[in-house]
């Protein structure tokens, strides 16, 4: 029997009905879903975990010992080296109060004094799902060989490498490949299963290792601010890697905005219209002194013009530019542009993490913003126009034009930028996955169209003296902003006036 792991449970019933050669049969392990079939000729099972089936943890106290030196016990009696710096206190130690132990500190009391031990402590990993590994355990025992179906990035590698560690325990020898996949397609996984690889283990330590930097700047940190600055144990002030540097960020805008004093200012503005125009044509118009930071000269400048009813155009000024379309979408610039559209970052990655598990998007954490050449842009673009009718007229002009795909700054071999697969239906989303999918499939068809050309006219002014200025864009060639209009200003066209 072939063992699959995958990263969740639905990453496991997609894998199995993706490479199924009939239904999947779901089944159970103890309390744990799996799903059972056939591929290749050959009996499977796939099982999702729950993320990382391990924690990172420190043993509870560093030991020493003259000829062993620094050291930590774990709970089944392994001894593990602790790199602890010389310039730290040995015992004995002339008091026995916490955290002091006669033959070294405790760790896991919070005490001042254990801090510096703590930064140096090894770290040992915990079960974090045992009724899992429980299973897991419990198939490999029974298993040929083993495929990591984890995510293919750094975590997924990681919980995979934790997950094959296990199962070694009980399978020493069982031969173990690496599934890679960027999305839930058919095609991909198919393809992913007949190519496989092994696992990157250089990869799952660098999981690894940020998972050690975590825990020991969050646990060192949340301790020494508590006890040093916040009263102790009860008003836990958490710190860590990411959140500390962050609120640091918000504290220095939020003394910025604290700083800001406010000055005064004035604006004069009015509506305006070609002779015999329609009322629904008028355009706004504004002072050249775009705001005057002097009242009595804002004051004398209105007066000159309140009441009036003519204008002579002083200079008519037309500009084209070109409108470049945008890069594919990673992870940040997917957040900000759903942020844009209504969308919180956290609950645009709840919904791009649905899309990709129902298979309708690709791998949604990524840094990539460089489509690669083995991804058929073409063969995307002609399926998301069979599963999309709204988007087939674009999607017929991208396939009949030259596909000159964007290019952002960041390019990576892991996984693509987030596309639209071509695949599922979309008419069966909710609000919030249908408004996000749109994005992200129009997002793709931009980053495959041309430049859009907007043309900017510019009207100075003359009213009683003083200088007014109109200004509008108006889309002239519409290029990309055919499939991606987010952004996009409404048009404001001015009329056709002449200099004088």
């Amino acid at each position: 029997m072939k063992l699959i792991i995958a990263e969740k449970n639905d990453a496991a019933r997609q894998i199995a009905e993706r490479l199924s050669t009939g239904k999947p049969k779901k089944d159970k392990v103890y309390n744990t879903a799996i799903y059972r079939f056939e591929w290749k000729g050959e009996e499977c099972v796939t099982i999702g975990l729950a993320g990382h089936i391990l924690a990172p943890d420190f043993c509870d106290s560093v030991l020493f010992d003259k000829k062993l030196g620094w050291y930590s016990v774990t709970e089944d009696g392994e001894m593990l080296p602790a790199d602890i710096p010389d310039g730290l206190a040995r015992p004995p130690y002339d008091t026995k109060r916490k955290p002091f132990l006669a033959d070294g500190i405790s760790i896991k009391g919070w005490k001042l004094e254990s801090l510096p031990y703590l930064t140096w402590a090894p770290v040992i990993k915990l079960p974090a799902e045992k009724e899992l590994i429980r299973s897991l355990k419990n198939l490999a025992k029974k298993s040929d060989s083993v495929i990591i179906a984890t995510d293919f990035d750094r975590e997924g590698e990681l919980i995979g490498s934790d997950a094959l560690n296990k199962v070694r325990e009980v399978a020493p020898d069982l031969p173990v490949a690496r599934a890679q996949y960027s999305s839930f397609t058919k095609a991909e996984i198919t393809q992913a299963f007949d190519n496989l690889v092994s696992l990157d283990q250089n990869l799952a330590d660098a999981g690894e290792s940020r998972q050690h930097i975590d825990l020991i700047w969050g646990a060192v940190l949340t301790r020494y601010l508590t006890l040093a600055k916040f009263g102790g144990f009860g008003n836990v002030r958490s710190a860590g890697r990411v959140q500390t540097p962050t609120l640091a960020l918000v504290v220095e805008r939020e003394r910025e905005r604290m700083a800001f004093v406010p000055e005064d200012y004035w604006q004069i503005r009015g509506m305006a219209a070609a002779q015999a125009a329609a009322e629904d044509d008028r355009f706004k118009i504004a002072h050249k002194t775009a705001r005057f930071t002097d009242k009595d000269a804002a004051e004398t400048a209105y007066g000159h013009v309140d009441g009036a009813k003519t204008a002579t155009v002083a200079a008519v000024t037309k500009r084209s530019r070109k409108q470049q379309p945008p890069t594919p979408f990673a992870t940040t610039s997917l957040q900000a542009a759903a942020a844009a559209e209504g969308i919180s970052p956290a609950r645009t990655m709840r919904i791009a993490e649905s899309l990709y598990m129902a298979g309708l998007i690709s791998y949604p954490r990524v840094d990539n913003t460089v489509y690669p050449a083995t991804l058929d842009l073409g063969a995307v673009v002609s399926d998301l126009a069979k599963i999309n009718p709204a988007l087939a007229p674009v999607c017929k002009k991208v396939l009949a034009g030259p596909m000159k795909p964007t290019r952002g700054k960041v390019e990576t071999t892991d996984h693509p930028p987030i596309y639209p697969t071509g695949e599922g239906d979309p008419s069966t989303l909710d609000g919030g996955q249908r408004k996000l999918y749109d994005l992200i499939a129009r997002r793709f068809l931009a980053t495959l169209m041309g430049p859009a050309t907007i043309e900017n006219t510019k009207l100075e002014l003359d009213v009683n003296g003083e200088p007014f200025v109109a200004s509008g864009d108006v889309l002239v060639t519409p290029g990309f902003r055919e499939a991606y209009p987010y952004g996009l200003k409404r048009d404001e066209q001015m009329p056709p006036l002449e200099q004088g």
